[in-house]
């Protein structure tokens, strides 16, 4: 062996006893130093409680951690009409069924107002077959953060609106006079969904009510006899409280009005896929009882 050898031997030595000795691998042990503290995030502002009926002022409603078009829907398949209103006008999103329709649906957006998920939801109804029309009571304007849609939804004009819904459930008449109607909504919508369907009741077969402000007055409830509801609420909503949905529940039995409720063990605006409250189980459920329930009430 030469003297080259013998120099690059005792050197890969010397490097191997330095990588295995456990001085060596407590030094590669040791965590990096900490990086410096980032400077304190000034307190994000609090949220308002919002209300959506005069009557129930002091119930907050739980924000979507997210804004709802984050995951966007698919790119709208229908059509913006215009609605006349005395001399006035509102606009729709309309979505039509390929063929003959199986029944009409009057589709009532969120708080946040008439986004791509709403329309995403009247395409959803006419690829099942039935035309559908999603109003807008909020002249325009969408939400695109929780506080936006609270001063949206707390300055709604509750006669404004029930013009447009009475529009909507005349536009769909016209459309197609031999079906049968029927409102669905979410959250505000939800009881939007309830209010038209009580102001309009000649003119509807079925109320769908996802989570919305419920009435606990069998007087009132009552004007839906010739009908029939679908209620889909969550155990742990704040705002749509079990005790309102069990005191709505209460009403209609009281009044005859033919009902079904499925309360989720879930939070307040679940079946919206972009909030960061879904819950794709209690959604899918949902979405098939709502699909079931339609079938059987519109022609």
């Amino acid at each position: 062996m030469n003297g080259i050898q013998r120099s690059l031997i005792g050197g890969l030595a010397v490097s191997l006893a330095l990588v295995l000795s456990p001085a060596a691998r407590a030094e590669d042990a040791k965590p990096a130093a900490p990086a410096p503290a980032a400077p304190a995030a000034a307190p994000a502002p609090a949220k308002p409680a919002i209300d959506a009926r005069a009557s129930d002022k002091d119930a907050a409603v739980p924000a979507h951690e997210k804004h709802p078009l984050d995951s966007a829907p698919p790119a709208p398949k229908g059509e913006k009409v215009e609605l006349k209103i005395g001399d006035a006008s509102a606009i729709a999103y309309a979505s039509k069924p390929k063929g003959e329709p199986k029944g009409t649906v009057l589709v009532i957006h969120e708080w946040w107002g008439l986004n791509d998920w709403i329309k995403h939801e009247a395409d959803e109804l006419a690829d099942l077959g039935y035309l559908a029309l999603a109003v807008d009571l909020y002249k325009g304007q969408v939400a695109t953060t929780p506080e936006d849609a609270g001063k949206l939804m707390g300055a709604l004009d509750k006669e404004w609106a029930g013009k447009v819904e009475h529009a909507g459930i005349g536009w769909l008449k016209e459309k197609a006079p031999k079906h049968t109607l029927a409102t669905i909504g979410w959250c505000m919508g939800g009881g939007q969904s309830l209010q038209a369907s009580l102001a309009n009741a000649s003119e509807v077969a079925a109320t769908v009510i996802y989570y919305g402000m419920p009435e606990s007055d069998a007087g009132v409830v009552g004007k839906l006899k010739g009908g029939a509801v679908l209620g889909i609420f969550a155990k742990k909503d704040g705002w749509i409280t079990p005790d309102k949905v069990e005191a709505f529940d209460k009403a209609l039995t009281a009044a005859g009005v033919s009902h079904e409720f499925t309360s989720y063990d879930a939070d307040h605006a679940f079946a919206n896929p972009s909030g960061g409250k879904h819950n794709p189980e209690a959604a899918k459920d949902a979405w098939k009882k709502t699909r079931a329930f339609l079938a059987a009430h519109l022609d």
